[in-house]
């Protein structure tokens, strides 16, 4: 077989056209170099033809003997054509001006990108650009920002607060301290508790079944039963220590005490107004509440919805700006640490219950959302947006799914609140009190000058006059449904048709609904409808519908929510200005200017600076009715004939500017409702997804 293949082999050698290798490599390369440079600029082809027509001639006119005259120095003719190939003078000038342009449009998109930036920089953003690029700190910057937060309540707390040296209500200091002390009271005499020193304070003890009847007339209570814990663990921690325990004195009641010993424990509290401790101690215990559970949500919060980046640092860095524009919203400042209340943890409560909406843990949440409930009864603003996205989901996930959460919310939100009325259970009597105590009707449509629309409509019409309470609550009662609605059937329509086209599958089940998207501005909307048309609305009521919106300005950071985050400045800005009328008469001023403009300047706000649109317009004209207004206050005292000349303009400015901002946010929730996937209860109804898919 091998000398077969020998022979084989060497007869095809030995055969005429057998060449496996060229006979001329310079014609394999001529070749080669001519299609290169056609290819590269066809424009030399006729030169290099024509070089290789020279070259040809002149080597067959001295003739070559050994090549037979079919040879000629191919060197020679490569050469030429690699040299056509060359770049010209005028080639290397195009080139180097195009590399200029490139160059110059570079250096335009440079500026252009730095002035973007520098339009929407700010010194919350260099603050938390230079924590994380310094490596000794970034692991600290979030501990430090919020030392910053600390710091800048306790100086708000510095100066007066509500009823400070007006006996003998005073005000809401005196009202969380004598319910500390209420509450308090009714602990057992343990060897390690100290009691307060008697007299001054009453040597009674109040059993939980009748707190909400004791001493009505001197700030009873009247905050749902998680208030009452809270104050009672409260009273525990003051009565550790002898030198707190005289925080806690419970005032003796009103309607059998005799005048000497009113008049012991008066002096005793004035003596504890100059001593300042106990301001002091309870200022401390709103910071730390505040930091337990506000500000912890508020953080969690952040770094889930706003720090989107694959880069480390940057996501550090945005969801550091989101969490500090937050914490230091001016309203929440003035009232929990200067005005003095514990609205922080309603809200925080809130904010982890929403939390557990987007994990997909709706159960949880539900409880969460009844202890905020349980807390301050003003968390029934949010009731309706927490409700319509809960129902929602039972509706998306539709069958037994559906079915199965719904049993289990109304289960849980029982329970939760079984756990929490359980010590005024024990009789009908007592458990009406309570709810008489949370709900006063009785009251009236509003108190003092509060920027919502019975308010505001009452500059005109005397609506007091008009109609007797019981017909105004039933008024109000249908202007807050009609407001409320329409968030309501937007959320559970998406829901609904976003349900009918759904696939079920264990992942889609475990995490949240598609509509967790909506809360924020459904929350707003809510809490916006019931403090611009319910019954009995307080100025610090606008720290609800302030908390979602103030959220949504967090999304700047992470590239969207323009509007949202002009929105929300200048509904903030306006809320504080409606409530100067309450912070000027608690003697805090310093701290309402210091806080707003702090804030303003923080996240960088120019109403100046914004684009042209309606909110631009708005918040300038706003902002100089404002200034005029303070101005005016300054200058000259209102008529005599009109003393409340100053709050009723402030009153209709703010409620003006609230409902402009309801109506905005009444547009932006139906936009996203219908970019998620149409508004919708059956196959007639308008459904975005489905129709613009099949068109």
């Amino acid at each position: 077989m091998a000398a077969q293949s020998s022979s084989s082999a060497s007869r095809r050698r030995e055969h005429s056209h057998f060449q496996p290798f060229p006979a001329d490599w310079s014609s394999v390369s001529d070749s080669l170099l001519r299609a290169r440079v056609q290819a590269r600029n066809p424009s030399h082809h006729s030169a290099v033809s024509l070089h290789s027509h020279d070259s040809r001639a002149h080597r067959s006119s001295h003739g070559n003997p050994l090549a037979g005259g079919r040879h000629w120095d191919s060197a020679s003719e490569s050469g030429l054509s690699v040299l056509s190939a060359l770049p010209t003078r005028e080639d290397r000038q195009a080139r180097a001006a195009r590399k200029t342009l490139a160059r110059e449009q570079r250096q335009r998109d440079k500026e252009a990108a730095a002035k973007a930036a520098d339009a929407t920089d700010s010194p919350l953003r260099r603050w938390a650009r230079w924590l994380v690029e310094q490596p000794a700190l970034t692991r600290y910057s979030l501990v430090l920002c919020l030392a910053l937060v600390v710091l800048v309540k306790w100086c708000a707390g510095l100066g007066g607060y509500s009823g400070l040296a007006k006996p003998p209500l005073r005000g809401d200091l005196e009202a969380q301290r004598h319910w500390i002390a209420l509450t308090s009271s009714s602990l057992p005499r343990l060897p390690f508790l100290h009691a307060p020193p008697s007299p001054p304070s009453a040597n009674v003890s109040v059993a939980p079944s009748q707190w909400y009847f004791h001493d009505t007339p001197y700030w009873g209570l009247d905050y749902p039963p998680l208030t009452a814990y809270h104050s009672l663990f409260l009273g525990f921690i003051a009565r550790l220590s002898r030198s707190t325990a005289r925080y806690v004195t419970l005032r003796p009641v009103s309607t059998t005490a005799s005048r000497a010993e009113l008049a012991s424990w008066e002096a005793s509290m004035a003596a504890l107004e100059e001593d300042g401790g106990l301001r002091n101690w309870m200022r401390a215990t709103v910071i730390v509440g505040d930091l337990l559970v506000w500000v912890s949500a508020v953080v969690v919060f952040c770094r889930r919805n706003f720090s989107g980046s694959s880069r480390e640092s940057k996501a550090q860095r945005k969801a550091l700006v989101a969490t500090m524009t937050i914490l230091l919203q001016p309203a929440l400042i003035l009232i929990d640490s200067g005005h003095f209340q514990y609205n922080s943890l309603m809200l925080g409560l809130t904010l982890w219950a929403i939390i557990l909406f987007q994990k997909g843990h709706d159960v949880l949440g539900g409880m969460l959302f009844m202890l905020s409930l349980g807390f301050k009864q003003m968390a029934l603003y949010y009731a309706p947006a927490v409700f319509a996205y809960l129902l929602g989901k039972c509706f998306w996930l539709g069958g037994r799914e559906g079915l199965s959460l719904f049993i289990n919310l109304a289960l849980a939100v029982s329970f939760t609140f079984v756990v929490l009325f359980a010590p005024f259970l024990t009789s009908i009597t007592t458990f009406l009190q309570a709810i008489h105590r949370i709900f006063p009707f009785a009251r009236g449509l509003f108190e003092d000058k509060v920027a919502n629309v019975w308010c505001a409509l009452n500059v005109v019409v005397k609506l007091r006059e008009l109609a007797p309470v019981s017909t105004l609550a039933k008024l109000a009662l249908a202007a807050t449904v009609t407001a409320v609605l329409p968030s309501m059937v937007a959320v559970l329509g998406v829901s609904f048709s976003l349900g009918r086209s759904r696939t079920p599958s264990a992942s889609s089940t475990a995490g949240p609904a598609p509509t967790i998207i909506l809360v924020p501005h459904a929350l707003f909307l809510s809490a916006m409808a019931f403090f611009l048309f319910s019954f009995q609305v307080h100025e610090k009521s606008i720290l609800l519908p302030l908390m979602p919106l103030t959220l949504l300005m967090g999304a700047r950071e992470v590239g969207y929510g323009r509007m949202d985050w002009e929105w929300g400045v200048l509904v903030n800005n306006v809320a504080v200005f409606s409530m100067w009328p309450l912070l000027q008469r608690d003697g805090i001023p310093v701290q309402y200017l210091g806080l707003t403009l702090l804030w303003n300047f923080a996240i960088g706000y120019n109403p100046f600076t914004l684009r042209a649109s309606f909110v631009k317009y708005l918040s300038l004209a706003s902002y100089l009715v404002v200034f005029l207004l303070h101005t005016l206050e300054t200058l000259a005292s209102p008529p005599a004939h009109l003393p409340d000349l100053f709050p009723v303009l402030n009153l209709t400015l703010s409620a003006g500017v609230f409902g402009l901002a309801w109506l905005w946010a009444t547009k932006r929730l139906t936009q996203e409702a219908w970019a998620l996937g149409g508004i919708g209860f059956g196959e007639g109804t308008f459904s975005s997804g489905r129709r613009l898919a099949a068109a």
